[in-house]
Parts: structure tokens; sequence; C-alpha cells
């Protein structure tokens, strides 16, 4: 295998978390943070991989003809899930060792170490795939694969992995094969994003709204929110998203409250009514109960004040920016 180098962008959600579920339309945003992976000759006889940003080390391994991983060491599960997914359906050509570097570092806190919860997973799963592609493979493909391969691994929607394929703003929807549509940023909409230095569990968060105290209601509720917001989104009207946003933002709190999901917990709630009170939407963004949050507004000295308030509360802002090149 020739040496590559192949980076993907992380994701933020903007509207449409949870009700993507049940193939309501989310609004999702490619983030410039990138996991980064590089393949090159490797230096022993056998295959290696190595995984900053997710877990410190390196780990020699084997591929059988039936495209299956031997592993020469004792690998942690944190580790092993993601290339056994992936080379299950794409091949390391070539008899030459190699050595997989799968960097995910610009998804963490460098002072903790904690993830901030901006998709690193689906970051690094197309990262792979594209690695593993020939050159002149369609992004369409890569994306059809690393749905298919991240889905395995998490469950989820995929928005998180259309991000990180496609870049830019997108509407995406769970049960379209098709490309998501990618749309311009709302002119005069402006935004910034927090960290509520809680890292959340987006597995257990989609669990525990599936655990059978929101009714048929509580969908159907969250579901008619996201339609008319991506309807908003694709209007390219700024007033008339950050309206849509504030729409679904209580939509989504009431979902949260009928199913004790935990969405607005961390810091979030207390940063929502503050925002209301600054002419500011804010939002707990993708599953919530900490990870990061966006506020929007009309207004950057709104969001200059706004943000005082937020980093007086322990949250931190991040500077993150819309990503419009995908992998």
């Amino acid at each position: 295998m020739t040496e590559c180098r192949t980076s993907a962008p992380g994701k933020l959600l903007l509207t449409g978390e949870y009700a993507v579920l049940r193939n309501a339309p989310a609004i999702v945003m490619a983030v410039n943070r990138r996991a980064v992976v590089h393949i090159s000759r490797g230096e022993n006889s056998a295959h290696a991989i190595s995984t900053p940003g997710l877990r410190e080390g390196a780990w020699r391994f084997e591929i059988d003809d039936k495209r299956r991983i031997a592993w020469l060491d004792e690998v942690p599960d944190s580790v092993r899930l993601l290339p056994e997914t992936v080379l299950r359906c794409r091949r390391i050509s070539g008899a030459c060792p190699v050595h997989i570097d799968i960097d995910t570092r610009a998804f963490s806190d460098p002072k903790t170490g904690s993830k901030l919860g901006l998709g690193s997973s689906a970051a690094a799963t197309v990262a792979l795939v594209a690695a593993l592609s020939r050159p002149d493979e369609e992004t369409d493909h890569i994306w059809s694969i690393s749905r298919e391969a991240h889905h395995a691994m998490q469950g989820g929607s995929g928005a998180d992995v259309a991000a990180s394929c496609f870049g830019g703003l997108l509407v995406y929807r769970h049960n379209v094969d098709a490309p998501p549509e990618t749309l311009d940023w709302p002119l005069g909409l402006h935004y910034r994003i927090f960290n509520s230095g809680v890292p959340a569990s987006t597995s257990a968060a989609v669990e525990r709204s599936a655990s059978g105290m929101l009714v048929d209601e509580d969908w159907a509720a969250l579901g008619q929110a996201a339609e008319r917001a991506a309807a908003a989104w694709c209007s390219g009207q700024a007033s008339r998203v950050l309206e849509s946003v504030r729409v679904y933002r209580d939509a989504l709190r009431r979902f949260d409250l009928s199913g004790s999901v935990g969405i607005f917990s961390a810091g979030h709630e207390t940063l929502t009514d503050l925002g209301d009170s600054l002419d500011v939407v804010y939002k707990p963004s993708g599953a919530g109960a900490g990870d990061c949050g966006i506020a929007m507004a009309m207004k950057d000295e709104c969001l200059d004040r706004f943000g005082e308030v937020a980093m007086s509360r322990g949250f931190v802002p991040l500077d993150v920016e819309r990503d419009n090149s995908g992998v």
C-alpha cells in the first residue's frame, strides 16, 4: 500500500436530534476538528495500529483471507472495534505490513483529555474508510460504507457520518440513501459553541429515550418541530431560522421532561434560560446530558454577553467553525 493521509471533520447537530431517529430531518454542521488517519509502511513483520487521542500505545495484528483481524498483542476494546469493523469491508492492499495511525486528539480537551462531543468516532470511521479506499473512489461510496460500519459499531442516525463525509451544513434524513442536501449559512446569523466540561454518552442517552416513558405523541411533536426547523434552514432567512431553533429547542425540552432523558442536564437548562434573557437562543447539541451546546443570535454583542455568563457557569467557549471541505 502506498503511504497516504486522510482526514475528516467532526460535527454539531443544530436541530433534529432524537427526531432524526424517527426519520425527521436533522440539520448538521461539519466542524473544523478533524480525525487524521496516516497509513505508512510498517517497521515490523506485522501490521500495527496506534490511536492517539483514544488510547496511547501501538498494537500489532495480522489479517486472514476472510478479512478478520488476529491481534498479536492484548488490545483494549475501545481500540479493536473500529479496525475490526472497517476491515470487514475494506482490505489492506499489498503484502507489506503497514502502520495505521488514527489521530483524534483534536476532539479532546488538551488539559483534561475529556472528549468534547464533536463526533470523533464518526470522523475516525470516515477517515479510515477513505484511507483504505482507491484514490478515485467517490465520496458517496465512502459515505455508504462508513455509515454501515459506524451503525454496526454504535447505531444512531448517521448524521455525524454524513457531516464527516460531505462537510458544510446539511439537511439529513436517516431513511434516505441519496447524499444529503447542502445549505448555505444564513446571512446575519451568528453562533458560538460551548463545552459543558461534562462528557456524555450518546448511546446511553438514546437508550433512555427508547426506554418506554416516551409515547408516540412525544415523538410526533418533536418530529413536527424538526420538519419546521428544516424548512426554515432551507429558506436561508436568519430571523426565521433563529425562531425555528427556539421552537425546536422548546419541543426538545418538553420531550426531555416527558422521557426523563437528561438532555438539558449538566448545566444546559440554566444556560437555556439565561440565553432567553439575553436575546440568545441556546440549546444542547446532539444527545445532550453534557458535551456541547450552541448559542445563536442576530447580534454578536448578545453572544459576547452570553459568553461571559456561560464561562462563569463553567462552560468553555470552543474555537470551532464550520468546515466545508468534508473528507
